[in-house]
């Protein structure tokens, strides 16, 4: 059998195991979610210091929430791993080597790859303000090694933080050295407790319109919500990028132009708000390669979320090099657009996933290693553990929390 074919049987057979796996990751993630949605809608008039009148936030990864993109490379979390054609990392902490071949949605890279099809290569709210902070929204930068961490605002046992907790974690991510913060929604009172903190610390945001398994209609106030902030606020200042969705397509809960149609419309209502920065959405590498003729023009940038971890045959070492492949394809796969990883990590705890161990040694060598190759331009999930989650498979839903490695 001639050996391109071996190559590209295995390659598929990997996207599969990812596949897989990812999708286990999002289920345990969603329905964790959905119930503290529920409790937050229950208990928000009785809760003076939370606030919680809007959808929760997911953060992928929170291991991801969504994490398990069909990557051969992982997204990041359950507040959310996607996996492209294989290309082995070696477990040496210094120099990743890789075997022949090409990298697809999850090549050995939370966080979190060769295309599938082509294995050679792996309204009317009210406007806000005319200023000139609206004029002139602030652009995505990717300098320096850890460019976002992302943040959701829930206590221990899934309560909305007091809006002085908030400050206080902000001004940490802050003094870490991060230029952005990313939410994945706009409950407990982030847009106000959140985007308040972040612009007293010169961070910028990355807003977010998380759809849920309730489907894009239920989404919609969320786009309002955002609109009318920025209207109170009387401007757009320090909003970097705004993401629809948080791997909507990849969970089943819309379809690519369902999608894509989503985001024109909250584009727009945004813009009428006058909003002029990028909006985009964020899926797995591999989601995006199946469905770039929709995805890809529908996105004023391109963004993935990319996890080493889910994709099992990447060791924690070998997830810098994951990652920096999975941006490379992205841009291969939208041409012409900037591309950026949205959420990426590794968990400090829980079982093996194939070579991929959890654990705090392993957690430092691999974000260490996303941080010297792709750091710029990724966002790291997450802040602190998540200890709202259940554990899931592995036992690593609730150990993403990577903030005290930026010390």
């Amino acid at each position: 059998m001639h050996f391109s074919t071996i190559l590209l049987a295995f390659t598929l057979l990997g996207f599969s195991l990812a596949s897989n796996i990812h999708r286990k990751h999002e289920e345990i993630h969603n329905k964790r979610h959905a119930n503290l949605f529920a409790r937050h809608t229950a208990e928000a008039p009785a809760n003076s210091t939370c606030g919680c009148t809007t959808i929760w936030s997911t953060i992928y990864g929170e291991p991801t929430l969504i994490q398990p993109n069909n990557y051969g490379s992982m997204t990041a979390p359950s507040s959310s791993a996607t996996s492209t054609s294989l290309r082995e990392v070696t477990s040496a902490p210094e120099t990743p080597t890789f075997s022949p071949m090409p990298i697809q949605d999850a090549p050995a890279h939370p966080p979190k790859p060769v295309k599938p099809s082509h294995p050679e290569v792996a309204d009317p709210a009210p406007p806000a303000k005319k200023s000139a902070d609206a004029a002139k929204p602030r652009k995505p930068s990717h300098s320096g090694s850890h460019w976002a961490m992302t943040y959701s605002p829930y206590t221990p046992s899934g309560l909305c933080k007091a809006s002085s907790d908030v400050a206080s974690d902000v001004a940490s991510i802050a003094a870490k050295g991060f230029s952005s913060i990313r939410l994945y929604s706009t409950d407990c009172s982030g847009l106000t407790n959140v985007a308040t903190a972040a612009q007293s610390h010169n961070l910028n945001l990355i807003l977010g319109v998380y759809i849920s398994n309730s489907g894009i209609s239920a989404a919609r106030p969320q786009i309002d919500e955002i609109v009318t902030w920025a209207a109170k606020n009387g401007h757009w200042k320090g909003v970097e990028m705004i993401v629809v969705g948080n791997e909507a397509v990849f969970n089943n809960f819309a379809s690519a132009e369902e999608l894509a149609s989503f985001v024109s419309e909250a584009r727009s209502a945004f813009k009428s708000g006058g909003y002029n920065g990028p909006v985009t959405l964020t899926e797995t590498v591999d989601i995006l390669s199946k469905h770039a003729e929709v995805l890809c023009p529908a996105s004023d940038i391109a963004a993935a979320n990319i996890h080493a971890f889910f994709n099992g045959q990447v060791t924690a070492s070998g997830a810098g090099a994951f990652v920096a492949s999975q941006l490379d394809l992205l841009a291969e796969t939208c041409l012409g657009k900037e591309v950026y990883n949205l959420e990426t990590g590794w968990p400090s705890k829980g079982s093996k996933n194939g070579v991929a161990i959890p654990g705090s040694w392993e957690q430092r060598i691999a974000v260490e290693g996303i941080r010297k190759m792709a750091g710029g331009k990724s966002t790291f999930f997450s802040f602190v553990d998540d200890e709202w989650k259940e554990e899931g498979e592995w036992g690593v839903e609730r150990s993403w929390g990577c903030g005290q490695l930026f010390d």
